[in-house]
């Protein structure tokens, strides 16, 4: 057996493979374009860009906005707007953290994941997405 190249060798999926993930997708609008000089707003006071219209159709819910904190308020915007996925990870790249040693695999759109948040088949993505799913609604049901 020839000696290794690189430590990138051992890792369990290779370029060119596609694997499956679970992964939040944003529902509706997606595309908030803050006017120049508002940027701050984003950060600071983000229900602000909802109120003015100008994040508008991101919410499509009758419900009013949360009344949060600018933190928890993208949290849970963010969650509200958005659905959970299984998707094909086709794999572009290979990169091994120093700290850790674990690999990390990364999409042509530049998204990554470590070896371990992936699996093999969508039936398995699908079953860690029900967890996830039965998570939330445990959360919701307190």
């Amino acid at each position: 057996m020839p000696p290794i190249k690189s430590v990138l060798e051992l890792s369990r999926y290779k370029v060119g493979e596609s694997v499956w993930w679970v992964t939040l997708r944003p529902v509706g609008a997606t595309n908030v374009i803050v006017p120049s000089g508002d940027e701050w707003m984003l950060e600071h006071h983000p229900k602000v860009l909802y109120d003015r219209g100008i994040a508008k159709n991101v919410w499509n819910s009758r419900a009013h906005l949360p009344k949060l904190n600018h933190i928890d308020f993208q949290a849970m915007v963010m969650f509200l707007t958005s659905k959970l996925e299984v998707e094909q990870f086709k794999i572009c790249d290979v990169a091994r953290s120093e700290d850790t040693g674990e690999f990390f695999y990364i999409t042509s759109e530049e998204e990554w994941m470590p070896e371990s948040y992936l699996f093999d088949s969508s039936a398995a993505a699908k079953k860690e997405r029900d967890r996830i799913l039965r998570m939330v609604k445990k959360w919701t049901d307190k």
